[in-house]
């Protein structure tokens, strides 16, 4: 019997079908001339704010004592600021859609990296779980016919593979680094902050310093609340059900950006889309099944 609460499913289903928005509101900020890097900022510092009035309405306070600060930044660096950075630049180079792949790498690096710090013990149900997440996520390739022949496109796509590793370090990092106490509202908020904090230099070195103008106003207020729904998920979730049950959202957000893709741009459903969201479902559902308690959920932190 899984010992995964009920409602970590839901907010994973939620958490992907939100997130999985982004790719297509950050698709609309580049075509209102946005730079990639300027749009990552402004989402990560919007949504810090909205979680801050959010927590001010709710009387909380933001904690800023060292440990606090050490995990915002320790955690925002390893889920946007470096990874974004990193698959931002690796970008131009690579054939649309190839970086998908990334995505479902984050799963089972989560698990393994989980085991060496033994968050996790070897389960082979987890084992399979990953690995039909990971056939869903290559029938969607499949199905856009993604071309990896362009120059250049391996050596490129190699630097990007740096990405999930770091989002499988980001997920370990919110379950070990989270103080005693912390709500999953303030852990987002601290969060955000830290992430914004990380991409403003680089930002400014790449010279993509700038504010968003017209639709790039709208695109950017959407991906700030979508971000600043998410991370509250994301720390929710871990909370509940520990960092390899959430990496699963790497699997569902694919999905769930193919689905926004289709019902904002109008592209037309394929076989590849149901296949491939059975067998996501079915890898969430196997993963989940035995996994050990949290070390979250042991820390004392409290939900919101």
């Amino acid at each position: 019997m899984s010992s995964t609460p009920r409602i970590a499913y839901v907010l994973l289903a939620a958490a992907a079908i939100v997130y999985g928005a982004i790719f297509s509101i950050n698709k609309i900020a580049a075509a209102a001339g946005t730079p990639p890097l300027a749009q990552g900022f402004w989402q990560s510092l919007g949504g810090c704010l909205l979680l801050w009035i959010t927590m001010a309405l709710k009387g909380e306070k933001l904690a800023l004592g060292q440990r606090h600060l050490v995990s915002y930044l320790v955690i925002g660096a390893l889920a946007v600021g470096v990874p974004m950075s990193l698959l931002t630049y690796a970008a131009p180079h690579l054939p649309a859609g190839l970086q998908t792949i990334v995505l479902a790498l984050s799963p089972p690096l989560t698990y393994l990296l989980g085991m060496l710090m033994r968050i996790e013990r070897f389960r082979a149900l987890g084992l399979l779980g990953l690995a039909f997440g990971f056939a869903g996520v290559l029938v969607i390739i499949i199905g856009l016919g993604i071309d990896a022949k362009a120059p250049g496109a391996w050596q490129w796509f190699a630097l990007s593979l740096i990405a999930p590793l770091l989002f499988a370090c980001s997920n370990l990092a919110a379950a070990l680094l989270r103080p005693p106490l912390s709500s999953s509202l303030s852990m987002a908020t601290g969060m955000l902050l830290g992430s914004s904090a990380m991409l403003l230099p680089v930002l400014m070195i790449a010279g993509q310093a700038s504010v968003p103008t017209g639709a790039g106003v709208i695109a950017a207020l959407m991906a700030a609340a979508i971000n600043a729904v998410f991370f509250v998920l994301f720390f929710e979730i871990i909370r509940l059900a520990g960092p390899t049950f959430f990496a699963q959202f790497n699997y569902l957000a694919v999905l769930a950006g193919v689905g926004w893709s289709i019902a904002i741009f109008g592209e037309a459903l394929t076989i590849y889309f149901f296949v491939a969201m059975l067998l996501m479902f079915t890898g969430v559902f196997l993963s989940a099944r035995g996994a050990a308690p949290p070390v979250a959920a042991a820390s004392g932190a409290k939900p919101d």
